[in-house]
């Protein structure tokens, strides 16, 4: 995962803002056929751009702040070391298989980082070793985070495939319980964590911080859009549907 800094966080907002004020210029033009004021339509694009690019910064913020803390209480842990450690008990099964003087699976080339993600490789693998390696696993999930599986497609199998097969129904058992996303693809499945309910008092925190900037802007926002014959509705509108938004994104889980 790339980090991003807060200098990338004023970037993303503006060009956020840009995006969001050329479509709700737009947006406000068309929707009165044409035949209102140019004007008008850019002060309400130029509002609703404004009022994303701040809540942009502001979510964007108060998140950065959070994983920067959480940086600090919690120590990072080489987990490419952690997993290798962990099934290295398998590689003397992985060496008493038929194939293994050509293809041993060894911790050391089957355990690796690919484009930042922690993968273990299944080839070279037996049914009775890939089960006892995803117990282990499954045991150990939040020492391990996001791990990518490759199962392979079972084209060099005798048969039908039984490794990937088995791999997936294994996963579909435990995911939901262990708070995993299952991301599958043709020849392997990415583990991704949900991450962590916020308890109600973060979840309350989170709400009281953000719930004033997110109703205002949109109760502003609204009110333009609505014109002069609605503003009061649309303002009431915004209101509502930014304490809406302030409790579903209160509600995101940390990531593990």
């Amino acid at each position: 995962m790339v980090e991003v800094t807060f200098r990338d966080l004023v970037v993303i907002s503006l060009v956020m803002g840009i995006m969001s004020a050329t479509m709700a210029t737009m947006l406000a033009y068309f929707s009165t056929g044409m035949a209102g004021a140019p004007s008008e339509a850019v002060d309400f694009g130029v509002m609703s751009g404004l009022a994303v690019s701040g809540l942009t910064l502001i979510y964007g913020g108060w998140r950065l702040f959070e994983i920067k803390r959480g940086g600090k209480e919690k120590e990072e842990v080489d987990k490419v070391a952690f997993l290798r450690k962990l099934l290295a008990s398998l590689e003397p099964h992985g060496a008493s298989l038929p194939w293994s003087t050509q293809k041993p699976w060894r911790t050391s080339t089957h355990i690796r980082k690919e484009r930042g993600t922690l993968t273990l490789d299944l080839h070279d693998m037996d049914l009775a070793g890939s089960r006892r390696i995803l117990d282990l696993v499954i045991e150990n999930r939040p020492m391990i985070g996001r791990l990518r599986i490759v199962t392979g497609r079972g084209n060099n199998s005798k048969g039908r495939p039984v490794i990937r097969p088995m791999v997936s129904e294994r996963l579909d058992n435990v995911a939901r319980a262990l708070d995993w996303q299952m991301l599958a693809n043709k020849g392997s499945i990415t583990l991704r964590p949900l991450g962590k309910r916020p308890t109600l008092k973060k979840w309350l925190i989170r709400f009281l911080f953000f719930v004033g900037p997110f109703s205002i802007a949109l109760a502003l926002s609204f009110e333009e859009l609505a014109g002069s014959g609605a503003r009061e509705q649309g303002r009431i509108f915004g209101a509502i549907a930014g304490i809406i938004l302030t409790g579903l994104l209160a509600s995101y889980r940390n990531r593990v």
